[in-house]
């Protein structure tokens, strides 16, 4: 009886199989973990500016009574809510095209619309611009358009 002698593959025809592996999977890869790190980015840039509308919000809902009574303090007031909404932003680098932040009180411009003597009930902040990505530099879809529109109460009426 004759024992089948079985064959060993040589170690020089297996060392070329692991690169090939590697050189076939790896761009699937790259693809299957950049998406998920893009996405990412965009809730972070939303996340950032969600936040910059808030405290401004925040800030514009607090001021007091009679600053709010007067057009020139209720103009300031505003675009000092405007300037922190504009700074909380500026970490971004947005780099595209940006709707410059607005401030409004009952709908209209804070100090300037609301007839004289009168408090407004809800202060609104809201902005927008498109993400521009240097990491990944995707635009399958266009520009990433975000936009941040905040509303709350006016804490002295």
């Amino acid at each position: 009886m004759k024992i089948p002698v079985t064959r060993r593959s040589s170690p020089t025809r297996q060392l070329g199989v692991a690169a090939v592996e590697a050189a076939l999977l790896l761009p699937i890869l790259i693809v299957f973990l950049s998406l998920p790190l893009f996405y990412a980015r965009c809730m972070w840039h939303y996340t950032v500016a969600q936040k910059a509308a808030q405290d401004a919000a925040r800030y514009l809902a607090s001021v007091p009574k009679a600053e709010m009574l007067s057009t020139t303090l209720g103009a300031a007031a505003a675009n000092r809510a405007v300037e922190i909404a504009t700074r909380e932003i500026a970490e971004l680098a947005p780099g595209g095209e940006m709707i410059s932040p607005s401030a409004y009180c009952n709908g209209a411009t804070c100090g300037r619309m609301i007839p004289i003597g009168s408090l407004p009930t809800r202060v609104t902040v809201e902005f927008g611009f498109y993400m521009a990505d240097p990491i990944f530099n995707i635009e399958l879809f266009g520009p990433i358009s975000i936009n941040a529109s905040v509303t709350v109460n006016y804490v002295g009426s």
